[in-house]
């Protein structure tokens, strides 16, 4: 793996778990030590970076027979190795080798593999010697693809329509089929009774819908299909999911609320919970950036300042190869398909109303609901049963903000919870476990890849509002408003282009930024609105007032003023009223996002190219001109 540090390139020499240290090598043979945790640190603060963009190929987990071919290669390098250093003949080398491989069952090797063995060996260490043997195969396939589609064909047709066909009858059909088709050129054996049950296995399971299998016949293949067993690595495989905490909460104005929702991230590998964040307001794409950038942060003192907690340990960010999520509204928005997956992240969506998919995640509400949110004051339900509705209590009781519950969470999770001893941990290490331990033993065996910079992350919010507009000669029509400016003319005139990409601030009508479509830099060019006057209000905000208007004439910025104003007199006249929970609900949700729109502004406004600032005075005006003297030219 290539590392620009400082501006030098550094490659990955070696990674020495045992001191926990990684060493790196650079031009002209410069070497650098750095500890494993502050090398993940640099790489979360963006001090470190990869030299060029990461392909993540998914990480399978080697087969028996791999295994053991691999052992056999180990110990053919160790023989190869001491008759090295007691500088052996050949003839002694390829006798004994010759011996080795006949005790240990295994075909003869020459001495010209033993070598390219040692040379891997010394090169990549074990995973150099491990084979592929997966990636074997025949040109059986390739000969009878027109036989295998046609497989396919009657599969669907025969074998998934009628329940009363089975495959040994179904291959008889096939078989009888195919020679009727191929005359007297047949051969002897066409296709095999094997091949065509791996054919139908293949098919993809929605072929099976017609009542081929029963309900829970059904359910049990989806099962197999879709279970994650715990054999993978640390990172390779994230559950994420949403919850609404069954907790009311007060604000800072001291009103109660009763939408509080929890995100958690959990590795599959050691159950280790991986980011944690508690919001107000329901389920939403910016509770899932948040909890996203909780993971994504470096874990320095800042982190753990704002997290209010100390004497706990965090475990350092790294690549996620597959994020698995639920089929909620908020996870098919721009943040999962364009900031997630160009981050390099697989994602993976469960089944609905099928909580076993993701059941890590599941796991850790149900304990958190047990042994920490039915104990807070203000929680919604009783532990005793013949209680059935706790609201009356849970509303005298709420004292704890959002940002106190999520403190409390933290501590519980951190503090407590990961130092506990798990028995499923402990059937997989042969030892009593807990997740912390669990993680640190996975972390001294196997590194994952770094992480992206928190920087390179936060970029990326503003490609989650983005649409495609045409330029006209008189600006960008969007969201029913023109925009345009000086340099955005300038900006457009230099090729003539007329495709733009769109990004915009949800809570600012005021203003848009364009780029070019063919624009690889990605160019910001800040765009204003051509209706003078109008306030600082949101889009949707814009539309409301629109539908209100009833003039009969063209709606000016004077006029959005006005009606906007009535508005704020409404909004006054209600806070006056005793305000219902509904309406705190209501009032901390769009805190909530005018929180997350501040963030997409800056972000935008960062880089962008700003029109020029037009400044008038009173000492400049062009009221009072001295006109020149009169002059006949031949002075």
């Amino acid at each position: 793996m290539v590392t620009k540090i400082n501006g030098d390139i550094f490659v990955i020499d070696e990674v020495l778990l045992s001191i926990n240290t990684i060493r790196l090598v650079g031009s002209g043979g410069v070497r650098l030590e750095v500890d494993c945790d502050e090398f993940y640190e640099k790489f979360s603060s963006g001090e470190y970076v990869l030299n060029d963009e990461i392909e993540v190929y998914e990480s399978n987990r080697e087969s028996d027979a791999e295994k053991e071919e691999a052992l056999f290669r180990v110990r053919l390098v160790d023989l190869y190795s001491d008759h090295l250093d007691r500088c052996s003949k050949k003839a002694v080398i390829v006798s004994d080798i010759a011996r080795f491989c006949f005790k240990q069952g295994h075909k003869p090797v020459r001495l010209r593999t033993v070598r390219e063995y040692y040379k891997k060996y010394a090169g990549g260490n074990y995973a150099a010697l491990v084979p592929n043997y997966r990636a074997r195969g025949g040109s059986g396939w390739s000969t009878k693809k027109d036989y295998v589609d046609f497989v396919k064909e009657q599969a669907i047709d025969v074998y998934f329509s009628d329940d009363k066909v089975n495959k040994r009858n179904f291959y008889k059909q096939v078989d009888e089929l195919l020679r009727q088709k191929l005359g007297d050129q047949a051969p002897e054996i066409i296709i095999s009774e094997s091949t065509c049950s791996r054919i139908i296995e293949g098919l993809p399971v929605r072929s099976a819908l017609n009542g081929r299998l029963s309900k829970r016949e059904l359910n049990l293949e989806e099962r197999r299909a879709i279970k994650k067993y715990r054999d993978c690595r640390v990172f390779a495989v994230v559950e994420l999911d949403a919850c609404t905490i069954d907790v009311m909460s007060v604000d800072e104005q001291g009103r109660k609320h009763t939408e509080v929702t929890l995100y958690l991230m959990r590795d599959v590998r050691t159950s280790y919970p991986l980011a944690v964040y508690v919001m107000a307001g329901k389920p939403s794409e910016m509770g899932l950036y948040k909890v996203l950038e909780q993971f994504y942060k470096p874990r320095d003192e800042a982190y753990y300042k704002l997290l209010g907690v100390s004497g706990v340990n965090i475990v350092s960010a790294a690549h996620i190869g597959v994020l698995v999520i639920d089929n909620a509204s908020e996870h098919f928005g721009k943040l999962v398909w364009e900031v997630i997956r160009r981050l390099g992240v697989v994602v993976k969506n469960t089944r609905q109303y099928r909580g076993d998919d993701k059941g890590y995640v599941e796991s850790g509400f149900s304990i958190l609901n047990k042994r920490l949110f039915g104990f807070m004051p203000g929680a919604k339900n009783s532990n005793d049963k013949r209680v059935k509705n706790r609201m009356a209590k849970a509303d005298e009781e709420a004292c704890y903000s959002v940002e106190k519950i999520f403190k409390e969470v933290v501590e519980f999770f951190y503090g407590t919870y990961i130092h506990e001893l798990r028995p499923d941990l402990g059937f997989i290490y042969s030892q009593p476990m807990s997740i912390a331990q669990a993680m640190e033993k996975e972390l001294s065996l196997f590194k994952p890849l770094p992480p992206p910079s928190l920087d390179k992350f936060k970029n990326l919010i503003i490609t989650m509002h983005c649409e495609e507009r045409k330029y006209q000669h008189y600006g960008v029509d969007f969201r029913n408003f023109q925009f345009n400016s000086a340099e955005l003319a300038r900006y457009m005139d230099k090729s003539g282009e007329k495709d733009v990409l769109v990004y915009f601030n949800p809570a600012d009508c005021t203003k848009i930024y364009v780029a070019k479509k063919s624009d690889r830099k990605g160019t910001l060019i800040e765009a204003q609105n051509k209706m003078l006057g109008i306030p600082e209000i949101s889009f949707e905000e814009a539309s409301s007032l629109l539908a209100e208007y009833s003039g009969d004439h063209i709606m000016t910025g004077k006029e959005f003023q006005r009606i906007y104003a009535r508005k704020l007199i409404k909004f006054t006249e209600d806070s006056r009223r005793k305000p219902k929970v509904k309406d705190v609900n209501k009032s901390v949700r769009s805190n909530t996002k005018k929180e997350f729109n501040q963030e997409v502004g800056k972000a935008l406004s960062k880089d962008a190219v700003k029109p020029k600032q037009v400044t008038f005075s009173e000492a400049s005006h062009d009221d009072d001109i001295t006109p020149s003297e009169w002059s006949s030219g031949h002075d």
